[in-house]
């Protein structure tokens, strides 16, 4: 049988070995100030423990894509239906270009069945099927959802959708709603927008991440799919 190695014993005095021993103080863990490193009383005395570096957070992994999208198209058809006797909105067209997104990109299919939550001042409101019936349903929805104060933010949802009140801004960093997967900004400006996908890296991989906002890009700058 081969002989096991010994560690050679730390040179110590026999008064800072007693200190050791009473303090809990593994010898190996100080470092000797006496004679050719020896550990003496004064090295036990000021030896700080230090607590044990903080796990890593189990919170998500977040990315972010960004993309510019020409927005004067859609917002010229929005024009035309000012007069409308319900006439859509900007919000309206992106919430349906979202969940249009997400019903074409195969991955999300599987994030709690794909809904869109939609950020409001007072909370968050969700919507599922989003692409089937006209855009007039869906309005009449939301409208009804806010006025009755209604927050769901509790609920399900595969992404949440913010409109930035200010135009002309990029957003670079949104984090993630508690809950979601993904988030995305969209600061729309009087020609184009400025648009960011935040998402969770361990859940939603970079090229369907990347699909669904080339999809929603897509759909904004030719928008007459949505104005059915």
């Amino acid at each position: 049988m081969a002989a096991t190695a010994l560690q050679p014993r730390r040179a110590a005095s026999p008064y800072a070995r007693r200190l050791a021993r009473e303090r809990g103080l593994a010898l190996e863990v100080l470092t000797g100030s006496g004679p050719n490193g020896r550990i003496v009383a004064a090295d036990i005395e000021t030896y700080v423990v230090r607590p044990p570096a903080p796990a890593a957070a189990n919170g998500p992994q977040a990315s972010a894509l960004g993309t510019t999208i020409q927005l004067a198209t859609l917002l010229q058809l929005l024009a035309g239906f000012a007069d409308a006797d319900t006439p859509f909105t900007l919000e309206d067209v992106v919430l349906r270009a979202a969940g249009c997104a997400l019903d074409d990109v195969p991955e999300s299919h599987s994030l709690a069945g794909a809904p869109v939550a939609l950020e409001q001042p007072a909370g968050q409101l969700v919507f599922a099927d989003i692409r089937k019936g006209s855009l007039a349903p869906l309005r009449a929805r939301r409208l009804r959802a806010i006025e009755a104060g209604i927050d769901q933010s509790a609920e399900p949802a595969a992404l949440s959708l913010k409109l930035l009140a200010a135009s002309e801004i990029r957003p670079v960093m949104m984090p993630l709603k508690p809950g979601r997967n993904m988030r995305l900004v969209l600061a729309a400006g009087h020609v184009t927008g400025e648009c960011l996908l935040s998402f969770d890296a361990a859940v939603v991989s970079e090229d369907a991440a990347t699909e669904l906002l080339t999809r929603f890009k897509a759909y904004l700058e030719l928008p007459l799919r949505l104005l059915a």
